[in-house]
């Protein structure tokens, strides 16, 4: 949120409101998913500035966060230690608008205390499951928005059964946008011609197959969009596939 007067969305007829708050969106969904409770711990995997994160708290009594990135990792623990941060957002051309950032309604001092950040490497879930000190299992996880720009998506996913508890829930949101410079092709899930029979493959399809394959049973799916502000008129409007499988 913003202290300043500076809308995410500049108003106008039929905007896209909807698409905002998406990280606590994703946190919520696999809230209502309701998980088994184990030891009502939850996993946010690719936490960006920590959104999510702080959601999932209100529903879980410990939440371990991480993102590949330093900056963003730094940026979370600011927020959680109650630092106030500033942004500068872009207005038009050169100008912008500097604004204080503040957390969500119903996220207070006792609820942040619940969340561990660290810097992380989703494609290492496996390592940290068997060698990291603390990390253990999880009754949820989410991995939003970024299994098509991992190096290796499926060292994510084949770690799944590894940190879940039995009847746990792992929501993934994706827009399935694969490009090379982010994902090997050959890493793909989806989104190419079979070279044998020149039928599409479709992530959405093959990403059902790995996940049962490794004890999970699909139990939701949606779309969900989400804004993303460049300027004051210029936006990104993306529509992810949120899916919902839980441990058998």
């Amino acid at each position: 949120g913003s202290k300043e007067n500076v809308s995410p969305i500049m108003d106008h007829s039929n905007s896209p409101i909807h698409g905002l708050g998406f990280p606590q969106r994703v946190a919520n969904l696999m809230a209502s998913l309701n998980p088994v409770r184990t030891n009502n711990r939850a996993l946010d995997v690719g936490c960006a500035v920590g959104g999510a994160s702080f959601e999932l708290a209100k529903s879980f009594y410990h939440v371990e966060a991480f993102d590949f990135s330093e900056n963003f990792v730094a940026a979370a623990k600011r927020m959680q230690s109650g630092e106030e941060l500033t942004i500068k957002v872009p207005i038009e051309g050169d100008i912008s608008e500097e604004v204080s950032v503040i957390h969500e309604p119903g996220v207070d001092a006792d609820l942040l205390e619940k969340v561990n950040f660290f810097q992380g490497d989703a494609c290492a879930l496996s390592e940290y499951a068997e060698n990291k000190d603390g990390f253990g299992t999880f009754d949820g996880a989410i991995v939003s928005n970024l299994l098509c720009r991992l190096p290796d998506p499926m060292a994510c996913l084949k770690a799944m059964p590894k940190i879940i508890n039995k009847g746990g829930v792992v929501v993934m949101v994706t827009p399935f946008t694969w490009l090379e410079e982010f994902t090997p092709r050959s890493k793909w899930l989806g989104g190419f011609n079979d070279p044998v029979s020149h039928e599409p493959i479709y992530s959405k399809d093959k990403l059902k197959e790995i996940m049962e394959e490794l004890g999970f049973e699909k139990i939701h799916e949606e779309q969900m969009p989400l804004v993303i502000r460049e300027h004051a008129r210029k936006y990104q409007y993306i529509i992810s596939e949120a899916s919902g499988w839980r441990k058998k």
